[in-house]
């Protein structure tokens, strides 16, 4: 009975050494995130699940990107408004080896109307934390996605812009643009457009 016991524990154990070693290094390779596409972002457990994982994501495809104007501020210039922009930071950031510029909310692209040539480049799809305008007076999410042309990266260190590109009621939605691709796209020069809300006095 003993030794039938130790023969149990044995296999067990042997078991378990092989799923460790055969199965899990599987489970745990980088993949595209399971929470990418419109109909995944509609489902609140992913989202729930997803939220706090972008700047991850981000880190895990280039680990030493830049990235500005994701924060969650009042708008330059309107210093009695509701505080706009996107919650990007989380406390694990501090660990990745990615450069986040929160001092400035996004810039406000909704206007432009690029948002579908935007999205032709959108590799992943989800939702965020947000305010995308003073009409959101309650803080919400927002669909969001992060585009880039592969084309057009000039190093491993790409820069990401953040910016809204819809304030549509329940619709509303937020990106992360590589610079490169904002400026051949955009209509005017990044220097030009307004920050969410911004007020620019002459």
């Amino acid at each position: 009975m003993v030794r039938l016991r130790v023969t149990f524990i044995a296999v067990g154990l042997a078991l378990g050494i092989g799923l460790n070693v055969a199965v899990a290094p599987q489970l745990m390779t980088p993949r595209p995130p399971v929470f990418n596409g419109p109909d995944i972002a509609e489902n609140w457990e992913w989202r729930s699940m997803a939220i706090e994982m972008h700047g991850w994501w981000l880190w895990e495809k280039f680990p030493t990107a830049q990235v500005s104007h994701i924060g969650f501020d009042t708008p330059p210039g309107n210093p009695d408004a509701l505080p706009v922009g996107i919650e990007f930071e989380q406390w694990s950031d501090e660990f990745l080896s990615t450069e986040l510029d929160t001092s400035l909310p996004p810039l406000n692209v909704s206007e432009l109307g690029i948002r579908s040539e935007l999205l032709e480049y959108s590799q992943v799809y989800s939702r965020i934390h947000c305010r995308s305008s003073q009409e959101m007076v309650t803080r919400d999410t927002c669909y969001y996605f992060v585009a880039w042309d592969p084309e057009l990266l000039t190093d491993d260190s790409p820069h990401f812009i953040g910016v809204v590109t819809s304030q549509e009621q329940d619709d509303e939605e937020m990106a992360l643009i590589e610079e490169s691709l904002l400026r051949e796209i955009s209509p005017v020069p990044l220097e030009d457009i307004l920050i969410v809300d911004e007020v620019r006095t002459p």
